[in-house]
């Protein structure tokens, strides 16, 4: 599955959820998504093929949470990575746990499906795989009752033991290692207030 079509599942699991919830209960909904975009860089690391340079990129951030207690949450997540300037991208999957540390100061980590897709002067490098992590925080800004404002960052990394690297009419296989670090602003609905 590529990450758009993860997007884009991740998205109708939660108008799903939303449209079937009752609208009395929303306050205690123990669902938890949130939405954001912003910068970064990822630098992809290969035995044969890309260089090993640090790409500037633009981010999107998708998050689905399910709250076991007001201040622990399982998550699954998107994120994604667009090169600027070159048609190159990074990504993850991942599957992790959040935490609130005070009040609306969480911090997140998990296990992570890799992605990264390089074009340099010589040819393409590209593949899927891991094993990877993803760490992060976050800090929400309250509106309202269930939504808020919430500045993030977040890293992920993993070795990535198959990647197809093209140059011309020759492929190869080759191995290689991603790094990859995003910030910005999402939009969040959570389902307590942490006091």
């Amino acid at each position: 599955m590529t990450h758009r079509e993860s997007l884009t599942a991740a998205v109708l699991s939660v108008a799903v959820l939303s449209a079937s919830a009752p609208r009395t209960a929303a306050a205690q909904s123990h669902i938890y998504f949130t939405g954001g975009i912003g910068a970064g860089t990822f630098t992809p690391t290969c035995d044969t093929g890309c260089f090993g340079n640090a790409m500037k990129s633009n981010s999107v951030i998708l998050m689905l949470g399910l709250h076991a207690t007001p201040r622990i949450r399982a998550e699954v997540g998107v994120q994604y990575q667009p090169a600027t300037g070159v048609r190159s991208h990074a990504g993850s999957l991942s599957v992790g746990v959040a935490a609130y540390l005070v009040r609306n100061l969480f911090v997140r980590g998990g296990v992570s499906r890799l992605d990264v897709s390089v074009e340099d002067s010589v040819g393409v490098t590209e593949g899927k795989g891991g094993p990877g992590f993803t760490v992060g925080a976050g800090y929400d800004f309250p509106l309202g009752e269930t939504w808020a404002i919430t500045p993030y960052v977040d890293y992920f990394a993993g070795s990535l033991q198959h990647l197809d690297y093209t140059a011309g009419p020759t492929t190869a296989q080759t191995a290689g290692r991603l790094t990859a670090l995003n910030f910005g602003v999402a939009l969040s609905h959570r389902a307590w207030r942490v006091r």
